[in-house]
């Protein structure tokens, strides 16, 4: 597993993760996807903010985006 560098966000980048993370959350849902566990999306997120972004649309695609290598390795499994 990485470990995130000793960083902390300001409460506004809180929110906007918070924000991110759960439409995200809710895309995975609608789509049916049952394998993608909230741990491994947040910390899909959580890497996306790290990396700069603030945008709490282009959170929420990056961070599926992340996890897609990961579900379709599930799948083929």
């Amino acid at each position: 597993m990485r470990v995130f560098c000793n960083g902390s966000f300001d409460p506004q980048t809180l929110v906007v993760l918070e924000v991110a993370f759960d439409e995200a959350w809710l895309t995975l849902k609608a789509i049916g996807n049952d394998t993608v566990k909230p741990d491994e999306l947040a910390r899909c997120v959580l890497r996306v903010a790290m990396e700069g972004e603030r945008d709490p649309g282009r959170l929420h695609d990056e961070a599926l985006l992340g996890l897609v290598p990961a579900t379709h390795w599930r799948e083929a499994g």
